[in-house]
């Protein structure tokens, strides 16, 4: 990528979708997948599951807005995780059984 242009990106705040870029995607993910089972406990899918499913939606939204260069990317890779996280735990949600 031409230098010139990757100035004129920052100057209007656009990031660019590089190694830091997606350093920090992966970390949005781990943390958007730790505060939904915090809320959710056990109700849901397991811990590792909901890491997973935070990073990987945050990388491909996150991503998917960075290269049509949507301002904000990083905060539409946490918007993105979160919605593949709600959809993930709400159809696999078990009751609470009280014995």
């Amino acid at each position: 990528m031409d230098e010139s242009l990757k100035t004129q990106n920052n100057i209007f705040g656009m990031e660019v979708l590089d190694g830091t870029a997606i350093f920090f995607l992966i970390a949005i993910g781990l943390i958007a997948g730790t505060i939904v089972q915090l809320f959710i406990w056990n109700k849901g899918v397991s811990f590792i599951t909901n890491l997973v499913t935070g990073v990987f939606g945050s990388v491909v939204v996150g991503s998917i807005s960075m290269f049509l260069n949507f301002p904000a990317g990083l905060l539409f890779g946490f918007l993105g995780s979160l919605a593949i996280l709600f959809i993930t735990n709400v159809f696999h949600l078990q009751p609470d059984v009280n014995h």
